[in-house]
């Protein structure tokens, strides 16, 4: 199922109170305790009057899952699952033929054109999981509001903002905390059709990797792209600049075009030739950051990484796969 993000507005918490009514709710409040104990600060979703439910999730405590857990609606092309939202049985992580989705008995599964290359070993009989990214960067994969079926066993030791991403590669990895944010206000955006149409074929830059004058970052309505040698993030259906980093070609102009890089060190960089026209000013631990164009229309920058589900050099946890109880299927040679 495609996911659509947006960030409620005022008065749209009067739908989910109309759906919860006739709920038994004292029967679940032990288990709504622990979900909010374990995910605080919860960001709010807009949740439809007329919300679908899978037959994974037809039982009541299904419904306060949807009510009560950050539920959104991926787009098509998602393939980031942000600290503060849940991933549900009826919807995926998807980058090109590359797809994180939770099968039934709550089995979290990686396939590549369909055929399995990673999945975890644990399982539950439960048809109420989700998957969500913990304030210190632990994948966790949950039933009942707050049984865990399967962890990452990956923690970092700062509370902060986590990012899971499935990447071109087919790989899944943990980044994270959020370390800097573009300064543009936060978008209330909504469902439109057009913007969840738009084909969103990559809206992360991962570090030692550049984007330059002529490339773009696009998720659904927001694109990051150079004017001239202007980096500015763009609302296309207003043709609004939500941001931008006020550089300008040098003079005479270097053969070279301008380009944005993301460092090692986390740091995000306009540059042309050897010349550096604008920096994030922000740097951090050395390892693997990633720079992604949000939901929200922000630009945000996070790292190093925390887990992957393969062995990478700078991994907290290179030996992850094997500890958390996942089973890596090495039928793919290029892993």
């Amino acid at each position: 199922m495609a996911l659509q993000r947006w960030i409620s507005a005022p008065g749209n918490n009067k739908k989910k109170d109309s759906l919860a009514q006739g709920i038994q709710q004292h029967q679940y409040t032990s288990h709504l305790n622990k979900a909010t104990h374990e995910i605080p600060n919860i960001r709010k979703k807009h949740v439809c009057s007329s919300t679908y439910l899978p037959p994974l999730l037809s039982s009541s405590s299904s419904l306060l899952l949807l009510l009560f857990l950050p539920h959104s609606h991926l787009a098509s092309a998602d393939h980031v699952l942000y600290t503060d939202e849940v991933l549900l049985p009826s919807q995926n992580l998807t980058n090109g033929p590359h797809v994180l989705s939770i099968q039934p008995h709550c089995r979290l599964v990686l396939s590549t054109a369909g055929a399995t290359i990673w999945a975890t070993n644990a399982t539950s009989n439960s048809g109420d999981c989700y998957l969500a990214v913990t304030q210190k960067g632990e994948l966790v994969l949950r039933r009942a509001f707050h049984y865990a079926v399967w962890s990452s066993g990956a923690k970092a030791t700062k509370k902060g903002k986590y990012a899971l991403v499935l990447d071109a590669e087919g790989r899944i990895a943990v980044y994270g905390h959020r370390r800097w944010s573009t300064s543009n206000p936060k978008s209330l955006g909504s469902p439109d059709e057009k913007a969840e149409e738009a084909a969103s074929a990559e809206y992360v830059i991962h570090s030692g990797h550049k984007m330059a004058a002529g490339e773009k970052l696009r998720y659904r309505e927001y694109e990051l792209a150079f004017s001239k040698c202007n980096l500015v993030i763009n609302d296309t259906r207003t043709g609004r600049w939500l941001w931008q980093t006020n550089t300008k070609e040098p003079k005479p102009p270097p053969p070279a075009k301008c380009f944005v890089e993301l460092e090692s060190s986390g740091e995000l960089s306009v540059k042309s030739g050897n010349h550096r026209l604008w920096s994030s000013n922000k740097r951090t631990d050395s390892g693997r950051h990633i720079a992604v164009l949000r939901f929200d229309g922000r630009l945000a920058v996070y790292g190093p990484l925390v887990w992957a589900n393969v062995r990478l050099d700078d991994s907290t946890a290179p030996d992850a796969v094997r500890e958390a109880g996942a089973a890596f299927v090495p039928a793919n040679a290029r892993w």
